[in-house]
């Protein structure tokens, strides 16, 4: 029977409720952290970073003017980073996005609150003390408490809290990256190491990005990411078929400089563990080591430099404003300053560091092109802005939202061509590795989705689908004797047997269970009859059950055999259905699915 009007409206009304106000609300809430993060790290930056140092931007000039305070400073900030996190909340070390995906696999959506404002904290001091990291990663896993802590108050379920923890957690990077869509696929996307998305947060997410970018545009005015001046803009355009072979080189080269990435990340976090040292003061000798990089470097480099989350080497990278030779030494300083301050302990993102290696390196390629290849190519700015998204694209798995998020944080689509070569030919060069090690294989690897995809499979499938595969019941009489059933029994394979009466109407049923109890009466087989020992309660089937809903019906009832009745005569019976066929079914049919089949 079709729903009613009413309750159709009812239903309406309740999912407008959930996944447009309170996906806004968590918008909101995530906006204004994001806000106040934004300021904490500016601040932090200015009185704890440049003002003492002396140093402008991100790295120290050739003359190393400031080289004492580029040691001292992030190894203080690393110290007290570290005794925060090791005494409050362990789970705000590291880059928080990783925490996000864990959390949503594996942990039913929970944050604790105390890890929004200890995230913040951390990361803020790491970054704002000169350490190499992102703000996105942080004001994810502090959008996500926001959501996950919404969810909890209103007391809502497993499944609704997983998807509020990723719409707050897409509403922080949305807003943080003024990219409202490129924040609301990159959650759903990088959840998986395949090209999948988790298609039921897409609508949350939206909706919050959407109030996380308003928010945080009125709070602290509209402006992009990486701002280009008007002459770059103007060079960002995709032209000629021979660029793809340019592209196509960037995208090959960004998989071995991703390789490299993830390896070093993960090495330095298994060399920080081996360390005779207390787990708090890693993050101190992380950052000791971070200066030494950014002083070894300075004499190759000319001011450009490995502190912060990589911002200003985006826009000299783009503007062409870096060398060849001090492109390809940023490219690895970049990658070890990162992996010395977040893999050492310390608490931040590594979204925009990837992207400042990315935008590294295609400016690298960029220039090696217009050198070699003058009058076909032009311009190196195209070719570094395409680097920052498929570089990211690749060693985070999220080829979709990385393209989408790039165009929005410098203003454009007009690349969006050559954007997609070079994260597809990346994805498909690092199958094996990634940024994110709780990112699982698919839906079906993740503890979220357990069950759902057996559901699924025999959801679509009909009692009528296995009748061929099901064999004929061995109907028994109800005023047979238990001597005659006795001997039906022992010549037949059933195990369960239907009861029927003149006209073979259904009364009950009996398995082999049932006759253990009289089969030694010898001495009044011939007075007990089927109906004595039969369960005349019958659970029954018909031909247009799916086989799902039999399973659980045989599950719930502690049965291995049905009955499979008419749908016009309930006490007509057609078959018997054991447990056993609807397992052969399923396996059947996942052969089939796997196979494309059906």
């Amino acid at each position: 029977m079709p729903p009613r009007a009413s309750e159709t409206t009812a239903k309406e009304a309740g999912a407008l409720t959930k996944w447009v106000f309170l996906s806004a609300l968590v918008g909101v809430a995530a906006g204004v952290t994001a806000w106040i993060f934004k300021g904490m790290t500016e601040l932090g930056s200015q009185w704890l970073f440049h003002r003492p140092s002396g140093i402008r931007g991100e790295g120290l000039l050739p003359d190393r003017s400031g080289w004492l305070w580029a040691l001292l400073i992030p190894t203080a900030g690393g110290a007290i980073v570290g005794w925060l996190i090791f005494r409050y909340a362990p789970e705000a070390e590291g880059h928080g996005t990783d925490s996000v995906i864990r959390s949503f696999h594996r942990m039913k959506g929970m944050v604790r609150r105390r890890v929004i404002a200890m995230k913040a904290l951390t990361s803020a001091l790491t970054i704002g003390t000169g350490g190499s990291a992102g703000q996105e990663g942080p004001v994810a896993q502090v959008g996500a408490g926001v959501g996950s802590a919404i969810a909890n108050a209103l007391k809502l379920s497993d499944r609704d809290r997983r998807l509020f923890l990723l719409s707050g957690a897409s509403a922080g990077v949305g807003a943080m990256f003024n990219a409202p869509l490129g924040g609301a696929l990159f959650m759903p996307e990088v959840l998986y190491r395949k090209e999948e998305f988790e298609g039921e947060a897409l609508v949350p997410c939206i909706v919050a990005s959407i109030f996380s970018y308003a928010t945080l545009t009125s709070l602290a005015g509209a402006h992009r990411a990486v701002e280009l001046p008007a002459e770059l803009s103007a060079q960002m355009h995709f032209d000629s078929m021979f660029e793809l072979i340019v592209y196509t080189v960037l995208g090959v080269l960004c998989a071995g400089v991703g390789w490299l990435y993830v390896k070093i990340f993960y090495g330095v976090e298994e060399i920080s563990a081996k360390l005779p040292l207390r787990k708090p003061l890693r993050p101190a000798l992380g950052g000791f080591l971070l200066g030494l990089t950014a002083i070894a470097i300075a004499p190759w480099t000319g001011g450009s430099g490995i502190f912060f989350g990589g911002y200003g080497l985006m826009q000299d990278a783009i503007a062409g404003h870096i060398a060849i030779l001090a492109l390809a030494i940023l490219v690895l300083a970049k990658i070890l300053a990162t992996s010395l301050t977040i893999s050492s302990g310390a608490s931040g993102g590594v979204f925009a560091p990837a992207l400042s290696v990315g935008a590294l390196l295609g400016s690298a390629v960029g220039k090696g092109a217009v050198a070699l290849f003058p009058g076909l190519i032009q311009h190196t700015a195209p070719i570094a802005l395409v680097g920052m998204g498929g570089f990211f694209a690749g060693v985070a798995k999220v080829p979709v939202a990385s393209v989408v998020m790039v165009s929005e944080m410098t203003g454009g689509y007009a690349l969006l061509a050559p954007l997609m070569l070079v994260a597809v030919v990346h994805m498909l060069l690092s199958r094996g590795w990634t940024l994110y090690r709780a990112q699982v294989g698919s839906q079906i690897d993740s503890p979220a989705h357990t069950g759902d995809f057996v559901i699924d499979v025999l959801q679509s499938l009909k009692v009528r689908d296995v009748l061929d595969d099901i064999r004929a019941p061995r109907l028994i009489h109800e005023d047979v004797t238990l001597r005659s059933v006795m001997r039906i029994v022992a010549e037949s394979r059933e195990t369960h047997f239907p009861v029927v009466d003149d006209e073979d109407q259904l009364t009950g049923i009996f398995s082999l269970t049932d006759l253990r109890r009289v089969f030694l009466e010898d001495t009044v087989e011939d007075f007990i009859i089927a109906r004595d020992f039969m369960h005349e309660q019958v659970v029954v089937v018909k031909l247009d059950d799916s086989l799902h809903d039999v399973q659980r019906l045989m599950t719930r009832r502690e049965v291995s055999a049905v009955p499979v009745v008419d749908s016009e005569n309930p006490r007509k019976v057609i078959a018997l259905l054991e447990h056993s066929a609807i397992g052969r079914a399923y396996a059947e049919q996942l052969r089939r699915l796997k196979s494309g089949e059906g």
